[in-house]
């Protein structure tokens, strides 16, 4: 889509995604960049031309004096175009990365359940795309991992998240390009001074591609060619998931590891434990190679624990289990929505989202 204008790769992207994604309202978050000020502009045409309910969500980390006037800015903008916004303010956030996404991530997800919403975009795009290679090339991610951000996936954060989808429609679009587009609009948009600061390592992978355009042109295609293999891959994993994974018993029940290639069987088994468990992230590393070398090899396997989850051998099968003891709720929904977007199926993640439930079960903010 890199060959499209920003309105019609937009559009494109849209038009890939589920219908019962878009009939309820969508939600679009907006920081006041260049980027995600594209997204909302041209989401609001799309939204006006398909007769769709948009609105607009900032989140005010409360680390910055700037933030509050960039938050009333986009709320100004959204009322020109005729949006609803809320700006979600999280004051005392501790100024750590990895915390700071969180925050966000659990503010927006709690918005959009509370508005109805299945469906959150955000503003991700090509450079972000190639710095998220970087970035995990640098890290020894292998090339699963190299794939990148997905255009669609399930909300990162747990329990807040459940139920929310989040898409990128503009992964096939350069950050000059947008910033081109807003120029010819006549709006202006905000610049994050985090955005210079080489302490962050997404900037310093932001400094290597900046000047070298046919090596980031170079680097897109290795990353769709690996994306290309993960949507393979994915489709393997979710046939083996769909005949052989089951929530029973207050856990997710397997009947066999055998046949699964060593790198899939792991990769199986670290997103069921974080299922199991109720966890954001799946454990990985040796420890979850070495478990499930035991599972398979071991006819005497009894048991092990990883990453907060209980696995044993029950009636001939593996039963996983939370350690505490307690069932985690929503465990065969949110299961079936990772099984929807390893299919790639648009009916399979309609049918995913039918079975969540939006309004009911929030999650209390603390």
């Amino acid at each position: 889509m890199q060959g499209l204008g920003p309105q019609p790769a937009f559009e494109a992207a849209l038009a890939a995604l589920p219908a019962c994604l878009l009939d309820a309202p969508i939600g679009v978050a907006v920081s006041g960049g260049g980027d995600s000020l594209a997204l909302l502009i041209l989401a609001q045409r799309w939204a006006a031309r398909q007769g769709r309910t948009l609105y607009g969500l900032t989140v005010d980390h409360g680390l910055r004096p700037e933030a509050r006037a960039e938050a009333e800015a986009v709320a100004a903008l959204c009322g020109k175009l005729g949006l609803a916004h809320e700006t979600l303010r999280l004051e005392g956030a501790a100024p750590r990365q990895a915390s700071l996404r969180r925050g966000r991530h659990a503010a927006l997800a709690r918005a959009a359940r509370q508005r109805g919403s299945r469906l959150l975009l955000t503003g991700h795009t090509a450079d972000d795309q190639a710095e998220t290679f970087l970035m995990r090339a640098r890290q020894g991610s292998g090339w699963y991992g190299l794939a990148g951000m997905r255009p669609l996936s399930l909300s990162p954060v747990w329990p807040e998240g459940q139920g929310v989808f989040i898409a990128r429609p503009l992964l096939g679009a350069r950050r000059e390009g947008l910033r081109a587009f807003l120029q010819a609009e006549g709006v202006s948009w905000a610049d994050d001074p985090s955005n210079e600061n080489p302490a962050y390592e997404r900037v310093r992978m932001r400094r290597l591609l900046c000047p070298k355009v046919s090596g980031f042109v170079q680097l897109l295609s290795v990353i769709d060619r690996f994306q290309t293999l993960r949507m393979i891959e994915d489709a393997a994993l979710w046939r083996w998931m769909a005949t052989n994974c089951s929530v029973r018993e207050g856990g997710i029940e397997v009947v066999s590891l055998a046949g699964l290639p060593p790198e899939r069987a792991a990769r199986a088994m670290g997103l069921l434990v974080q299922i199991a468990a109720g966890r954001e992230a799946s454990p990985r590393g040796e420890g979850l190679a070495r478990l499930v070398e035991r599972i398979v090899s071991d006819e005497d396997f009894r048991g092990a624990t990883l990453g907060g989850c209980h696995i044993r051998r029950h009636r001939d099968r593996l039963q996983l289990l939370p350690e505490a003891g307690q069932p985690r709720p929503g465990m065969a929904n949110r299961l079936a929505a990772h099984q929807a977007i390893l299919s790639g199926h648009t009916n399979e993640i309609a049918a995913a989202a039918g079975k969540e439930s939006f309004l009911e079960d929030l999650v209390p903010i603390f």
